[in-house]
């Protein structure tokens, strides 16, 4: 019996040492493949972007802001750190993973809209796979459980890849030199949503709601206070939607009304760009109604970079 537990022992520390390697190696390809979804968790671990300007918010934070823009107006520093289909109850989570590896910025540029306030999870989300390497710093574990994972994918090898094929194949064949993968890579963070007009998926819903979940709320009210006692401004930007997009929605006065009590709060400012601004109106500004094209973000970069400048200034 003895000889069997020692045997049995024995293959279970190989296989776990095995199990380790190709999770390390998963893990490590994935950082190195030129995909937006990827290169930004990568750059800041490199701890090398130590930006003036931080960049936050969902897909429109990373879509609808061109740092390099915004940086040539401003005489700036900025990075883009949107996180694609999430609230704020995740979005916060790559902020203080760059903050592990990167210096304070001075101002957040808090790109928010009516589902900013969700209280979301991520595990098997919207493009979920790009956390899966950040599990080895053990630093980030409080959050990776509080958004929904828990110490089974934090601590057994292999087992958060359950389920993606994809990128265990693709990792290991970057990891091994054997494919190098380039699938829309970002800039400076930032990552363009590119094609004509498709109002299709606006057309099928008659009324959008605007979410106002009170567990979100709480944590963006932490998110600010946190911000504040860093001494990093914040300033909260609600980015273009196409107006037709707006005119369905429910709740937006309300929505509107709680960011301006935060922004007074904490003495900053709130920008809603979906009132009186031309580019909201014309579907040839987007590329569906929540994502304007190249065209019409490097115009707003201008306009928002503009105000920026100014409130700067002050």
């Amino acid at each position: 019996m003895k000889k069997f537990l020692i045997k049995a022992s024995i293959f279970a520390l190989v296989l776990w040492g095995f199990a380790w390697g190709v999770d390390y190696m998963i893990s490590k390809g994935f950082q190195r493949m030129e995909d937006y979804r990827s290169m930004s968790w990568y750059e800041m671990q490199q701890g090398q972007i130590n930006a003036d300007i931080v960049i936050m918010g969902n897909s429109r934070g990373f879509s609808h802001f061109e740092p390099w823009t915004i940086d040539s107006i401003c005489g700036t520093k900025s990075f883009c750190l949107g996180l694609g289909g999430y609230s704020i109850t995740v979005e916060d989570m790559k902020y203080k993973y760059y903050r592990l590896y990167n210096t304070k910025p001075k101002y957040i540029i808090q790109q928010i809209d009516y589902y900013t306030l969700r209280n979301d999870s991520a595990p098997h989300q919207h493009e979920s796979e790009q956390y899966l390497p950040i599990f080895y710093d053990r630093r980030i574990h409080d959050d990776l459980l509080r958004v929904g994972y828990s110490r089974l994918d934090l601590y057994v090898p292999l087992y958060r890849y359950w389920g993606y094929q994809m990128v265990i194949k693709n990792g290991l064949l970057e990891f091994l030199g054997i494919k190098h993968y380039v699938r829309d890579p970002s800039r400076m963070g930032h990552h363009y949503e590119r094609g004509d007009w498709d109002g299709t998926e606006l057309s099928k819903l008659d009324t959008i709601h605007a979410t106002f979940d009170p567990a979100g709320k709480a944590y963006f009210e932490q998110y600010m206070k946190r911000c504040a006692d860093e001494g990093v401004k914040v300033i909260l930007v609600n980015s273009p939607t196409y107006i037709g997009a707006n005119l369905k929605t429910t709740g937006l006065d309300a929505v509107n009304t709680y960011f301006d009590s935060i922004a007074n709060a904490y003495n900053t400012v709130y920008w809603n760009y979906n009132e009186n601004y031309d580019l909201c109106l014309d579907t040839a500004n987007f590329c569906e109604s929540v994502h304007m094209n190249p065209e019409a973000t490097h115009q707003f970069s201008i306009d928002v970079a503009t105000r920026i400048k100014e409130e700067m200034l002050h």
